[in-house]
């Protein structure tokens, strides 16, 4: 059977041994360490990987404080307050979000509230408590801000507006988020009347135009598609003399999860400062994926095998509850021994233990030589992994560890059953 993916990419498991400096490099004797004391599956963040993942975008920004992380990624308090430290910037989608950047550090003005259309009462409350920005993308955000703004004696708040580009950039059709028909942001059209309406208030102070094109991208151009677009908005606007001073590209720059070759930020951000010549706005970026990815693995453990065929299957104690990519998205992830190598054909199907068929880890393996009891790791999962996490047939999500050099810790427990239900009550 050929070990090729469906888009033509060689297997994740066949990626060369060169190692990113922002890719988790933990010890075969650290994770049997975590195993035996802390459990499987257990998700281990690598905190020196992701010092590396957000200092590259640094070094492509210049300037920390234009680099907004996007909280969904990872939202562990240990891992924000790492990156906190930096002096970046954090974007966050909703409340929850909110409370967690706070919690972990970040100031008031480096937080960005924008994401998901947000309920009235949590427009408010972001502008209540003086967010660096709130980014408005739909009718009733903007008649929220209208409204705070009418009664509010706080001084001026930062506001932006999303665009609704219409651009398919690309990603899996439930990760793009450009899409004419996407529920986020408004069309083109519409933005010169609602930004007048913003300027008109001598409370809000319209300063950015947004888009997010979605998530895990692996070209450059759909920025550039899109940020011409925004250029173009940008000049209608100066001229009715309501000057956009930042133009905010996003996250969503990908990773290669079949090989090493992930899309560089400074390809990015030279190419789209490049366009900027003659513009007075500044660019801001809200990477997520590209800074945590490859800094976090999930640590499982095979609890037994299946003997079949054409596709043998290796069953283990980490399921969709805790990694949902593969059943949402086909996302295949590297999945290698912690001790041994690969070994056979690409055949083996790595399931998980959940009373679902479709839980499945990844497919066309090379894990011929793996017995009940052996330590794998599913690579590159320090995105989108444990805020994914469910607790479907009453599974306690599992714990987070963050290693540092040669030390590591529990950053979050593992759920106890008593969690399970935690707040219920039997009338």
């Amino acid at each position: 059977m050929s070990g090729s993916s469906p888009r033509g990419r060689p297997s994740p498991d066949s990626r060369s041994e060169r190692i990113l400096p922002h890719a988790a490099a933990i010890s075969a004797e650290a994770l049997h360490s975590i195993a035996e004391q802390v459990g499987t599956p257990a998700y281990v963040y690598d905190a020196r990987a992701i010092d590396a993942g957000i200092g590259r975008w640094i070094d492509a920004v210049g300037d920390p404080a234009c680099i907004s992380y996007a909280a969904k990624a990872n939202t562990n308090l240990a891992v924000l307050a790492r990156l906190e430290r930096f002096g970046v910037g954090i974007e966050v989608a909703t409340p929850g979000e909110l409370a967690r950047a706070r919690k972990a550090g970040f100031p008031l003005r480096r937080i960005v509230f924008g994401g998901v259309p947000k309920p009235a009462d949590a427009v408010r409350d972001g502008m209540r408590l003086g967010v660096g920005m709130i980014v408005l993308q739909s009718a009733h955000e903007v008649d929220a801000a209208l409204a705070y703004g009418s009664e509010s004696t706080n001084g001026p708040v930062n506001v932006g507006l999303r665009v609704r580009p219409g651009i398919r950039a690309g990603a899996h059709p439930s990760l793009e988020t450009g899409r004419t028909d996407a529920k986020f942001g408004f069309a083109p059209d519409q933005i010169p009347e609602i930004w007048q309406r913003l300027s008109a208030d001598p409370n809000l102070v319209p300063r950015t135009l947004a888009f997010h094109l979605g998530s895990g991208l692996d070209s450059v151009e759909p920025y550039e598609q899109a940020l011409d677009l925004l250029l173009s908005l940008t000049r209608v606007l100066d001229g009715h003399g309501a000057p956009v001073r930042e133009l905010d590209v996003g996250g969503g720059l990908g990773v290669d999860y079949a090989s090493w070759a992930d899309p560089e930020p400074r390809d990015l951000v030279r190419n789209l400062t490049e366009r900027l010549a003659g513009i007075g706005a500044e660019l801001r970026f809200e990477p997520g994926r590209s800074v945590v990815a490859r800094a976090g693995l999930l640590l499982t453990r095979v609890l037994y095998l299946r003997h079949r065929r054409d596709y043998p299957a290796v069953v283990c104690d980490a399921g969709q509850t805790d990694f949902a990519r593969h059943a949402l998205y086909g996302a295949q992830h590297a999945i290698v021994p912690v001790d041994g190598e690969l070994s056979g054909d690409p055949t083996v199907e790595v399931l998980g233990p959940t009373c679902e068929s479709g839980d499945v880890l990844g497919t066309r393996r090379r894990l011929h030589g793996t017995q009940p009891g052996d330590l794998l790791q599913l690579c590159d999962a320090g995105a989108y992994g444990f805020v994914m996490a469910s607790n479907y047939n009453s599974r306690p999500r599992p714990p987070e560890v963050l290693v540092d050099g040669s030390s590591w810790q529990v950053v979050r427990p593992r759920e106890s059953l008593e969690d399970l239900w935690r707040g219920e009550e039997i009338p």
